[in-house]
């Protein structure tokens, strides 16, 4: 890691002052992509929505007016679920196939995990008591939790996609909406009559929304700790985390073999303050990643990555929008093109403040970080020169941000 103590030139279109990284490709080369993780994402994509679309079909063959009425309400619910967590992702926006990796693990893949795990836990016990209070929030919540292992944390390409508490948040919004989607249909969809599938759904869909998310979410708060942690608490964390996505769970179950009173406490006490917990730490993480952006660009500047131009319009959420909006105006690619650069450069100031805290720590810099850092650089220089040319006279009107030095990290 070395200082960037020299400002690097960047008014010129193609001057890049010295560093490890090569030049910018030529245009008539293909554009860099970012390497994602797709082969576990793709296959849980097919398996997940096959097991989803049997769990549909098998409702809608039991009753057909209710199970038609089930579907729709579930769906309203998960649409809008889905549309607050995409709101909670708008600066770094994630991959959309491993959104909707997520949400087929949470609606199909869990539950088959469930079934499983189940085989092993049920013999343990006997009775709806310990089937519903102990059985199901261990092996649903393992069964959830495990995607955020398997399909994210398991490999580079996945980690690199798991770099801030709000993409821990969202993915695991999105495996609890799929989960949700699927158990609410198909209890709302078993009753006898339109009114008792309504009184269910308000129950259900209103004061137990989002649950599942809720409980995943505690298994995504442990990973990104214990992935920000060193020693022992690596460990610790995450298992912290599946503790209490266990115990909200089964404080809920438990709460419905005491009557109602004991149930609406729970809801008061436990459900409701936890989601508020999540709701508030979600957007503050949400405006963190908006203040780590805005802190690390100027560096970036310093370093000749980027022009100062194109930093007033990257740390501004509205500036983002009207970039794109004049890029999709140049075409379908163009849009992609600087999407894609976009990114980048938002993954590069996370990357960037996670080793600044490790410095800060006086911790080892992590190996992977620094090989993120180097890669997301070579791809942000790659598009330098198309952005330059082909984005700066559509600039507009926001503050360009003058470039200070920063750590040059460096494998």
């Amino acid at each position: 890691m070395l200082p960037m103590t020299q400002p690097m030139p960047y008014q010129q279109p193609g001057q890049f002052g010295p560093g490890p990284y090569p030049p910018p490709m030529p245009r008539t080369r293909p554009v860099l992509r970012k390497k994602q993780a797709l082969a576990l994402p793709i296959i849980t994509i097919i398996l997940g929505s096959l097991v989803m679309g049997f769990f549909v079909l098998a409702t809608v063959m039991g009753n057909k007016g209710i199970a038609v009425l089930a579907i729709v309400l579930s769906a309203t619910l998960s649409s809008i679920g889905i549309l607050l967590l995409l709101w909670l992702d708008r600066w770094e926006p994630e991959p959309p196939h491993l959104l909707v990796a997520a949400f087929f693990w949470g609606g199909g893949v869990s539950l088959v995990l469930v079934l499983i795990l189940s085989a092993f836990v049920e013999p343990l016990g006997s009775g709806d008591f310990f089937s519903a209070v102990i059985a199901a929030p261990l092996t649903e919540e393992t069964s959830k939790g495990l995607f955020l292992v398997l399909i994210l944390l398991a490999s580079r390409r996945g980690r690199a996609e798991f770099n801030s508490l709000t993409d821990a948040l969202v993915y695991a919004g999105f495996i609890g909406i799929g989960f949700s989607f699927v158990e609410d249909m198909m209890y709302i969809a078993g009753q006898n009559s339109v009114g008792e599938a309504l009184t269910l759904a308000g129950i259900r869909l209103g004061l137990g929304a989002f649950s599942h998310s809720i409980y995943v979410s505690m298994t995504a708060i442990g990973l990104w700790k214990g992935m920000n942690s060193s020693g022992a608490m690596r460990v610790i964390w995450p298992f912290l985390g599946w503790c209490g996505a266990v115990a909200l769970h089964a404080i809920h179950n438990g709460s419905t073999f005491f009557g109602t009173g004991a149930y609406f406490l729970a809801l008061v006490f436990v459900a409701f303050p936890a989601l508020v917990f999540l709701i508030v730490i979600g957007v503050r993480s949400s405006r963190r990643e908006g203040k780590v952006v805005r802190q690390q660009l100027p560096a970036m500047v310093h370093a000749g990555w980027i022009t100062p131009t194109e930093a007033g319009w990257l740390g501004n959420l509205r500036g983002r929008k009207e970039q794109l909006r004049s890029a999709n105006a140049q075409g379908p690619e163009e849009k992609q093109r600087l999407r894609a650069f976009r990114d980048n450069v938002t993954e590069l100031a996370f990357v960037r403040d996670r080793l600044d805290e490790q410095q800060r720590r006086r911790q080892p810099l992590s190996p992977e970080l620094l090989a993120q850092h180097d890669d997301l650089v070579t791809l942000i220089r790659n598009s330098q020169q198309w952005v330059q040319q082909r984005l700066e006279p559509h600039a507009g009107g926001w503050q360009a941000l003058p470039g200070q030095p920063g750590m040059a990290y460096r494998r």
